[in-house]
Parts: structure tokens; C-alpha cells; sequence
């Protein structure tokens, strides 16, 4: 919002249509489905009659199938682009509903587990490629509303499937409407990425650069249109940028896989490996270096003209490294590289997230109503979606905290405090056998998640890992995340069904370690740039924030040289 208080002050800062409401669409799909579960889950059992170890796994099989999606999501991105990665994820959301409602008692859930599964492996693809390509497709001036847009409405999808599943129980074979319901908008989110544009990055990255001006020009709302490769000044600078900032990263990856190829092989010595890494980056960012964008309309033009020419004379070459060797080379910058404290605080956050029950008690909310003795599934369903409205209010109250006057970490410190507390007093309440209490508990406990490890989580990933390892950072992140949620759903239900107080106060326990976690390894990022983050996490200690690391200048250029962004890229 600029002075005036305008949203988008100007067309070239309006966001493009189609990429907003496919964040909505697909927002929507993903909170539809943390939400189903709780009410259709009874009749499930009923029906297919089903053990609870079975529902345990059926609940899990989501989050297991999340784990690999991410993976699936970078290789679709890198090779087919953005778009064909939508559709695969969106096919899961398709397929994996129709497979569930025609599940049979004969199967013993397992048509079931398989469903689920394939609804999840569309989980963790979108929740990689959908934040990608808004980021890369929309303006800077408005990409935080275009991300938060995509929070609000998976909120909306638990209050819309929550509304449906109170309305459908009670019939016939209730539960095969429940969990086929999604298809039909899977379907549609199916088709609809191939009529959005293409992600101007990966088009640059495909060498497709005409065609990467042209979506720029139309996205970006410029005038007129793209003739003999000219377009405005302000959209052949972008172009010009992208591709700098590819043609860096593509200059990075090359570095990991050279130096840590070296690593691994017993002729090359760590002084050989790091002369050939250095001189490597020298040659690659004299080649970024040469075409610097215009300031002016006199050059127009001549970005597309000067990239062609940057490639014939370019000699950026890919090594022929294999799978195994180059998951080697992944592994060990991540755990022993420059930016190993902040894989750390990302594994940290991402296991913190889902063990502290944040997923469970929204998909057991109607099951833990049943053990206190409610036994009527419809009000159950009702009494639920209160926890749906509060996670609403906290993103809500998220949006305008997290970058004002609060920031990330006293929001994170304070949210685990909250949960834990609000724990403490779900545990009470079940004790007690008293639904208002349990009701209140889970409601302030989704609240306090939702003002804090929600959506901060995904702020951090996109903060604080350089661009040489965010890709790989993030996913790895990402699937630790869904692989903690599938744990943390087992675990919890068991400890409901067998644990007695012991339940709550377990991941009472959890939320106040993440907590510690948070004011030990995550210093405050709010109001830095990504490179003051970047080097303040390769400046911790074992220790946290506690003591500064000792890093000599070598060290220190290893992560953040002087020619890095200043810009988020929007990735998360």
C-alpha cells in the first residue's frame, strides 16, 4: 500500500489474475482436506470397519504421501515447467478423491490408504510449486498479499469442508460424498494452469528468452505489445535481472557440485577443489556482469539481443554427475556448508511445527469429542469448525504482526508458550469430560498456532538460505515437515485412545521445548535484508544466539558475496 493508501498504485504492480485466484483455488483444495478428516472419519471406520491402527494410518497416509511430493514438484519445475508441475499436483487432488469414495469393505482400508496417499503426494507438490510460481510471477509490491491470499483460503477450504461434511452426515454412504466431493474441483484445477502464463524464470532458464518477455510484458500489465523483442524499459530490466539471477544460481550449483565431487574423490585436495570452485564463479560472474539493465528507453531492445549473444559466447557447462553422487554433494553442504545453522533452525522449525499436534488436533478434533461422550458425529462436526474460525482470526492477526511492531521470534516464542498451555487445559478438560472446555482449549490452541508457527515458518524458509541452496533447503525442509505431521497424527491419537493424561501434556511439552528451540537457534529477521539474515545465521555458534561463531573472511564470502539480491524472490 503506498501513500495513498492504494493497494496497487500503478498497473505494473497489480498482480495477474489468473495466478491470484489459482492461489485461492488451490489454497482452498489443501485446507479442504486437513479438514475432511475429522468429520468423515467415524463413518469411515463404521463402514469399512476399520481398527484404529488402521484409521491411524489412513489419517497419516496424507502426510506420508507429502513427503515425497516436494521431490516430485522440483524435478516436474526443472524439466516440464511450472505449469505441468500444477497439473501434476492438481491430478493427485483429481485422483485420490475418486479412489477413496470407491473403497470397499473387502480392501481393509487399504483402497483407502491409498487415496489418501495420492492426495497427499498433490499436497506436497502445490505446497512447493504454487508459492514458486506466485513468486516468480508476481509483483514485489504485492506478493505478500498474493501469498497471504493463498493462507486465508486454505483456511476457508477447513470451514468449507467442515460446512460440508455437516450437511452430508446423516445420509447414505455419507462419508464416499465427503471424500469424493474434491475431485471435482481437483478436475477443474486440472485444466485451468494451462491457461496461465509460463514462469518467466524458468522460461530464461530454458534459454527461451522471447518468450519469457513477452509473459513479463503481459503479466506486468505493460502497453502496447511485444514487437521485433521490444517492450517497455521497466520489463526488459526485470528480464535482464532474471536472468543475471539464474545464470548466478546455475554459476552456484555448479560450485556445490564441483567442490563437493572433489570432496568425495580420493585425488582432489580441498585447496585444488576451492582454486577451481573460485575461478569457476570469477568466470560465470564476469558473463552475469557484462549486460547491466537500462535506466532508460534508449536501450530498449536490446536485452533479448544481448542475452542471444551471451550465449553463444557463454561456457556455463553441466557436469555429468550422477543421482548418487550429487545427493552426496547435497548432503554435505547442507549439514557441513557455510549455511548449516540455518538447515539447522529450518529442520528444527519444520519438526517444532507438526510435533507440537497442530495437524492432529484439527483431524481428531470431532474423535476427541466422541471419548468425552459425545455421540452425536453431526454436532461434533458443529462444534469443531470453531477451531477453523480461530485459525482464521490468527492469520488473520498474523498478517499484520509478524512484520509490524511484534516480528518472528516473540511470535514463535509466544505461540509455543500459548499451545502449551492451551494443552495443559485440553487435558484438563478431557479429564473432566467437559466439551465447552475441550472446545475453548482447541480453539485458543489452533489460535495461537495460527498467529505464529503457521505462516512464520514459511516467512523463515524464504528468508534465510542463500539462492545456491534454496531449493534444495526448502524441499528437504518441507518433507520433514509432512513426515513430522504423519508421526505426530499416529502418535496422537494412540495417546488419546491409551495415554490419559499423559496425552497432553506430551505435546504440552513439545510446544514449550519449541519455544526454547526458537529463543536458542532463530534470531529476530524482521525488517533485514535476505543477505543481513543470511550472514547473521552463518554467524551462530553451537551455542545459538548466545555466542558468536568466529569465521574468517574466506568463510564468510562462501555464503554472501556482494553482488547477492536484496530482493525476496517470494519462494517458500
Amino acid at each position: 500500500m503506498d501513500a495513498d493508501g492504494k493497494m496497487f498504485p500503478d498497473a505494473a504492480s497489480k498482480p495477474h489474475l489468473g495466478s491470484a485466484l489459482f492461489a485461492a483455488s488451490s489454497g482452498l483444495l489443501f485446507g479442504y482436506d486437513l479438514g475432511l478428516v475429522q468429520g468423515a472419519i467415524h463413518s469411515i471406520r463404521e463402514h469399512l470397519e476399520l481398527s484404529n491402527a488402521m484409521i491411524d494410518v489412513v489419517v497419516a497416509a496424507a502426510k506420508i504421501g507429502a513427503v515425497f511430493g516436494p521431490f516430485m514438484a522440483g524435478y516436474l519445475m526443472s524439466k516440464l515447467g511450472r505449469r505441468a508441475a500444477l497439473v501434476g499436483g492438481a491430478f493427485f487432488f483429481f485422483l485420490g478423491p475418486i479412489v477413496m469414495a470407491m473403497s470397499q469393505v473387502e480392501a481393509k482400508g487399504l483402497d483407502m490408504l491409498v487415496g489418501r496417499f495420492l492426495v497427499g503426494l498433490g499436497i506436497g507438490q502445490c505446497s512447493v510449486v504454487v508459492p514458486a510460481y506466485l513468486g516468480e510471477t508476481t509483483p514485489a509490491s504485492c506478493r505478500g498479499f498474493v501469498v497471504e491470499l493463498y493462507e486465508v483460503s486454505l483456511v476457508f477450504g477447513m470451514i468449507l469442508s467442515s460446512a460440508v461434511d455437516y450437511l452430508l452426515s446423516g445420509i447414505p454412504s455419507d462419508w464416499r460424498y465427503m471424500v469424493g466431493v474434491p475431485a471435482i474441483p481437483g478436475f477443474l484445477l486440472m485444466i485451468g494452469p494451462w491457461f496461465l502464463p509460463e514462469s518467466p524464470r524458468w522460461l530464461v532458464a530454458q534459454n527461451r528468452e522471447k518468450e519469457a518477455l513477452e509473459v513479463l510484458h503481459k503479466i506486468r500489465h505493460a502497453p502496447g505489445s511485444v514487437v521485433d523483442d521490444r517492450s517497455t524499459p521497466e520489463v526488459e530490466n526485470e528480464l535482464l535481472e532474471i536472468w543475471s539471477d539464474v545464470k548466478r544460481v546455475e554459476a552456484s550449483e555448479e560450485e556445490v557440485s564441483r567442490k563437493n565431487t572433489a570432496r568425495f574423490s580420493s585425488r582432489s585436495l580441498a585447496g585444488g577443489a576451492s582454486a577451481a570452485s573460485g575461478s569457476t564463479r570469477a568466470e560465470d560472474e564476469g558473463q552475469v556482469n557484462e549486460i547491466e539493465p537500462t535506466t532508460s528507453g534508449e536501450g530498449s531492445g536490446s536485452s533479448v539481443k544481448g542475452i542471444e549473444i551471451e550465449h553463444a559466447n557463454g561456457d556455463l557447462r553441466e557436469e555429468n554427475v550422477g543421482c548418487w553422487a550429487q545427493c552426496k554433494n547435497w548432503c554435505a553442504e547442507l549439514m557441513h556448508g557455510p549455511e548449516k545453522n540455518a538447515v539447522r533452525a529450518a529442520l528444527g522449525l519444520a519438526i517444532f511445527n507438526q510435533f507440537s499436534g497442530s495437524t492432529a488436533v484439527t483431524n481428531y478434533a470431532v474423535e476427541v469429542l466422541r471419548e468425552i461422550g459425545l455421540t452425536d458425529n453431526k454436532k461434533g462436526i458443529l462444534l469443531s469448525s470453531g477451531i477453523s474460525f480461530a485459525k482464521l482470526l490468527g492469520i488473520v492477526v498474523s498478517m499484520f504482526l509478524v512484520d509490524g511492531v511484534v516480528g518472528r521470534r516473540p511470535l514463535l516464542i509466544g505461540g509455543g508458550l500459548g499451545m502449551s498451555s492451551c494443552m495443559v487445559l485440553l487435558t484438563i478438560g478431557i479429564e473432566m469430560a467437559s466439551i465447552p472446555l475441550v472446545i475453548i482449549a482447541e480453539s485458543l490452541y489452533m489460535l495461537s498456532f495460527a498467529v505464529s508457527w503457521a505462516g512464520i515458518f514459511w516467512v523463515l524458509m524464504s528468508e534465510i538460505f542463500s539462492m545456491k541452496i534454496k531449493a534444495v533447503a526448502v524441499s528437504v525442509a518441507t518433507s520433514v515437515l509432512f513426515a513430522g505431521g504423519a508421526i505426530a497424527n499416529i502418535l496422537y491419537h494412540v495417546l488419546l485412545k491409551k495415554g490419559g493424561p499423559l496425552f497432553g501434556l506430551f505435546f504440552a511439552l513439545v510446544s514449550l521445548l519449541s519455544s526454547a528451540f526458537v529463543y536458542v537457534y532463530v534470531p529476530e529477521t524482521k525488517g533485514k535484508s535476505l543477505k543481513e539474515v543470511q550472514k547473521m545465521f552463518q554467524s551462530l555458534s553451537p551455542y545459538g544466539v548466545f555466542k558468536k561463531a568466529n569465521l574468517s573472511p574466506a568463510e564468510g564470502q562462501r555464503l554472501i558475496d556482494d553482488r547477492t539480491p536484496k530482493s525476496s524472490n517470494g519462494a517458500y
